[in-house]
């Protein structure tokens, strides 16, 4: 049996997860069921995975290496410092959504990558969410350093074209 015969002329049909725009910068995921309940409702544990997932392949994009890699290129690391989330609604198998990546705020050792995702149907809110990371020396992970000022030129380049959406930053606030 040729397998090639029944593989959709479209082959990205068969991803769960694609870039699907660079500005801004958009992840587009297919739910599976395998990620749901058996009521079929997503786990809740999943929408963590859906947002580290578009925020890592933000920054491959961005800085143009795995992310990983920039400990032996450059002598340094992001790690993840926090993580939050809103929640505004719920998914099932095979629904399809769209992650937008935005740079939020850039300080002197930390800065915060956020993501609001939307239904493709309806364009309804599914998530915000935002990742804290800290710049850390690759022989020392204990030892934070400022944000290295090409890293820093990069995302200020995109946050000026990708301004952050009023509803995510608002959204994503701390509360007083």
């Amino acid at each position: 049996m040729n397998l090639a015969t029944h593989i959709p002329s479209d082959a990205s049909t068969l991803a769960t997860e694609h870039v699907a725009a660079l500005s801004p910068f958009t992840v587009r995921r297919t739910v599976r069921w395998a990620e749901c309940d058996p009521a079929g409702v997503v786990y809740l544990g999943n929408f963590p995975h859906y947002l580290l997932s578009a925020v890592h392949l933000f920054r491959d994009r961005l800085f143009g290496v795995g992310w990983i890699g920039n400990d032996l290129a450059h002598g340094y690391q992001a790690p993840g410092k926090a993580l939050s989330m809103v929640f505004r609604s719920p998914l099932w198998p095979d629904d399809q959504f769209d992650m937008r990546v935005y740079v939020g705020n850039l300080r002197t050792r930390t800065m915060d990558l956020l993501v609001h995702a939307g239904r493709l149907d309806s364009g309804e809110d599914v998530f915000f969410g935002r990742v804290t990371s800290i710049f850390v020396k690759s022989s020392d992970r204990r030892s934070a350093i400022g944000i290295p000022d090409d890293i820093r030129r990069r995302l200020d380049d995109y946050r000026s074209a990708n301004p952050t959406p009023s509803a995510l930053a608002n959204a994503l606030r701390e509360p007083q």
